[in-house]
């Protein structure tokens, strides 16, 4: 019995052994040696590098005739003004939202749409590109000066040497012809591309301004001061138009045929070839609107009267056509015309003597234009040859004592200009192919003011005889004191 008790002892310590040996097994099994963690290894991410900031300077141009300076940086080779410094000279409107910044010109016509840092834009929703993106500096956006200029109607005219002018609207594009000046020194001249002619007003600033569009007024005669166009319409009226405003006022009430105006050096009368044959010599005072009739010997086809300063003496071309001769029975097969003395000739009348009659001036057979009648009484006159289109037109001057004379004759003259002065300026082509433009002094010498490898068509001297304008092809230039020249017109 002791025995057995002893045995159940020892069994019962036995499983309690086993037990706690399977115990610290499992626990040596599920628990993970300590190890020392590995040391975090950590990445410093590299620092981005400010912009280089770009140095902004000071950079100056006209604006419509103004002189103005904007905030600029230079980009490589390309410079980049300060967007609202540029809004605000050519009166542009500018708004941004989000980082986009919408501009649109003074009128509203165009709208720009850009953004910093991209190379495209939107003119009037069409997707366009500048050469360099628009760049954020400082908050504030510097852009490339013409794309901008462009996009908003205006124009950038290249001046002399390397500076620049913006015109915030762009020159008056077409054909011109008869250019004069008025009294400001302004031009005047017809735009003749559409239906109906056009009178326009150009300024050296490069605006302009429509004075009218009337097929008649593209005619007009200037007044000497130059503050007034006077033309007769295709009944014959004959009206006065302001060259300050435009505006236009009948003058008389005289419905005959009027042709070649011609105002009278005071300004108070303007004559003019009258009649449906072109037979007579008038003229209008300006205050009362009376017709005074100054020459009617019924000889056909007279043309560009002028009258002398003092108005003591007009001179006139008559177009001398064939002369009809016949048998003594005047048959229908004898008849034949005798061309022997046809051409243009100068006549001149003494206007206010009793009884004066006509004195012809010349008997040459050479085409005669642009006659210019002189204060000391000389008469200058463009000479072509008829007969030899190679001749060179020459500058030639009938004298008081009758006597014709070159004036200038070293170059082919194509055109010739004068004013109320007296002032003399040619055009022509010269030993070099050039057309070249000179004034003329009262001795005969030429100095040169222009130069072009194209056509001059046409040629008038300001008021003050400081300006030219000629027709170079059909665009307006402008010749200032000094040689310096202006194009007004695309």
């Amino acid at each position: 019995m002791k025995s057995n008790k002893v045995f159940n002892v020892l069994v019962a310590s036995a499983l309690v052994t086993s037990v706690l040996a399977a115990g610290t097994a499992e626990a040596a099994a599920t628990t993970k040696p300590a190890t020392k963690a590995p040391a975090k290894v950590t990445s410093k991410a590299p620092v981005a590098k400010a912009p280089v900031k770009l140095k902004v300077s000071s950079v100056s141009f006209k604006v419509n005739g103004e002189t103005v300076a904007v905030n600029s940086v230079q980009v490589k080779n390309t410079t980049l003004v300060a967007l609202g410094d540029l809004v605000k000279v050519i009166g542009a409107k500018a708004t941004s939202a989000k980082g986009i910044t919408t501009l649109s010109d003074a009128s509203a016509l165009h709208t720009l749409v850009l953004q910093s840092g991209s190379k495209t834009y939107k003119l009037d929703n069409e997707a366009l590109a500048f050469a360099v993106a628009p760049l954020l500096q400082d908050n504030r956006t510097y852009v490339e000066l013409e794309p901008v200029v462009n996009a908003l109607g205006g124009e950038i005219v290249s001046q002399s040497g390397s500076s620049k002018e913006i015109l915030t609207v762009k020159r008056i594009a077409g054909s011109f012809a008869s250019p004069r000046f008025d009294s400001e020194g302004n031009v005047i001249a017809v735009l003749e591309d559409g239906e109906v002619p056009q009178v326009y007003k150009l300024k050296s600033n490069y605006s302009s301004q429509l004075l009218a569009s009337d097929s008649n007024a593209a005619d007009m005669a200037i007044s000497p001061n130059g503050q007034w166009g006077a033309y007769a319409d295709d009944k014959g009226q004959l009206s006065l138009i302001s060259l300050t405003g435009g505006q236009t006022q009948l003058l008389g009430q005289d419905t005959t045929v009027k042709t070649d105006l011609n105002w009278s050096a005071d300004g108070k009368s303007i004559y003019f070839v009258q009649g449906d044959k072109q037979e007579k010599i008038s003229y209008i005072t300006l205050d009362t609107g009376k017709i005074t009739e100054v020459l009617a010997d019924k000889v056909e086809n007279k043309s560009d009267v002028r009258v002398s300063a003092d108005g003591k003496k007009i001179v006139y071309i008559v177009n001398i056509t064939g002369v009809a001769k016949n048998d003594k029975d005047s048959t229908e097969d004898s008849l034949s015309i005798d061309y022997s003395g046809a051409g243009e000739q100068f006549y001149s009348l003494a206007v206010g003597t009793k009884d004066a009659k006509p004195v012809q001036l010349t008997t040459s057979n050479d085409n005669k234009l642009f006659p210019i009648l002189q204060a000391d009484g000389k008469l200058l006159y463009l000479s072509a040859d008829p007969d030899n289109s190679n001749a060179k037109n020459v500058l030639k001057a009938v004298n008081v004592d009758g006597k014709t004379q070159d004036v200038i004759n070293d170059i082919d003259v194509t055109v010739t200009a004068t004013n109320a002065n007296g002032q003399l300026a040619v055009a022509g082509i010269a030993a070099d192919g050039k057309t070249k433009v000179y004034t003329v002094s009262a001795s005969g010498s030429k100095t040169e003011v222009y130069s072009t490898d194209a056509d001059i068509s046409e040629l008038s001297l300001s008021v003050d005889g400081s300006q030219l304008v000629a027709i170079v092809d059909g665009k307006i230039v402008l010749i200032q004191n000094g040689g310096k020249s202006l194009q007004l017109s695309l």
